[in-house]
């Protein structure tokens, strides 16, 4: 949902240097360095106790949590991968190092930044098919989505996010510039296919394909209800009402894991849209060096780490059935780090 490389009308140079001609001020590489360090330890340790929750906690060991999971691990690879791509470049820039890692190193995080996004649409299908199962079969998803099925999913996302990411690193070496001042690569006009169809496509295909699923699924509940609705009104038998009643819990609970994907990926993207809105909007009506190049430089690269912050932040705190349990784990922490602290020392 974030872009991996940025895009640029740069020239064919394969190193741009900013201090030479740049408006922005001396302190803005660095500010923008210490964004990147705060969201990434952010994102570390709140993404790390999700998925240390779900791991130690047995009944959340379901298929939705194993997708959570492997979508917040993914987008901890590719934050940790980002900031030390980006501190390196700069640390060596200011050094006046020249920097060993090139544009070929940033495009391999399109790796987990694609199996990211891929995990978006896998956990509202997955919401998808037990929606479609309560209604019919209850038993037959658990039969269904056994471990070694969802191992499958998970490796297949991987395998999957692996094609554009070998055909990135493999062809077209040469459109791309590297911006040390600021840790970033932008892409330049010869990479334009590749843009669009390696990194926007799937990055713009997938929440779309996720807010599709999502309705279907809100779609089928409110049938359920109104089904249920029509029922009571009919004075229906008690067997029939007391199933239905069994459904529609069902149903609840499996809509708050569909609001919580949808709030992340709603989330991700208004703040794509805003951006792209405000991004044409400056490079036609605003005439200001300084503003594009803080687009370019400065927000472009920070922005997926607003995004994925997102992801933990709502599976952690809004999603209760993993809420409690982190909370749970977090008193225990504590306590145990009390006892260890009053204990006697030998």
């Amino acid at each position: 949902m974030s872009n991996v490389m940025d895009y640029s009308g740069s020239g064919t140079n394969q190193e741009i240097d900013d201090d030479e001609g740049s408006v922005l001020p001396g302190c803005v590489p660095y500010l923008s360095l210490v964004f990147k360090m705060i969201t990434t330890t952010v994102i570390l340790l709140l993404s790390g106790w999700v998925v240390y929750t779900i791991k130690t906690t047995r009944r959340l060991h379901k298929p939705h949590n194993i997708f959570v999971a492997n979508l917040l691990i993914s987008g901890m690879i590719t934050t940790l991968t980002g900031f030390l791509i980006a501190s390196t470049v700069m640390v060596s820039f200011q050094l006046g190092v020249e920097p060993f890692i090139t544009c070929i190193a940033v495009k391999l995080r399109l790796l987990p930044s694609l199996a990211n996004n891929f995990s978006l649409a896998v956990i509202a299908g997955d919401k998808l098919l037990a929606m479609v199962y309560i209604r019919t079969f209850p038993f037959k998803y658990k039969k269904i989505m056994t471990p070694r099925l969802v191992a499958g999913i998970v490796s297949s996302v991987w395998l999957l996010a692996i094609v554009p990411t070998v055909y990135a690193v493999a062809f077209n070496t040469d459109g791309y510039v590297m911006v040390p001042k600021y840790g970033a690569c932008l892409a330049n006009d010869n990479a334009f296919l590749e843009v669009v169809f390696v990194f926007v496509i799937p990055i713009t295909v997938t929440p779309i394909l996720t807010i599709s699923l999502n309705l279907i699924i809100a779609l089928k509940a409110y049938q359920a209800h109104q089904q249920i609705v029509y029922l009571q009104e009919d004075n229906t038998g008690s067997e029939m009402m007391k199933s239905l009643r069994q459904l529609q819990c069902n149903i609840r609970q499996n809509m708050k894991p569909v609001i919580t994907l949808l709030v992340v990926v709603v989330s991700g993207v208004s703040l794509n849209l805003l951006f792209i809105i405000v991004y044409l909007l400056g490079r036609f009506l605003v005439d200001s060096q300084v503003y594009h190049e803080f687009m370019e430089y400065v927000i472009r690269p920070n922005s997926g780490y607003v995004f994925r912050f997102l992801q933990p932040l709502v599976y952690g705190l809004y999603f209760k059935q993993v809420r409690e349990p982190m909370m749970a784990c977090l008193k225990r922490f504590v306590r145990k780090n009390k006892v260890n602290s009053v204990a006697p020392q030998p």
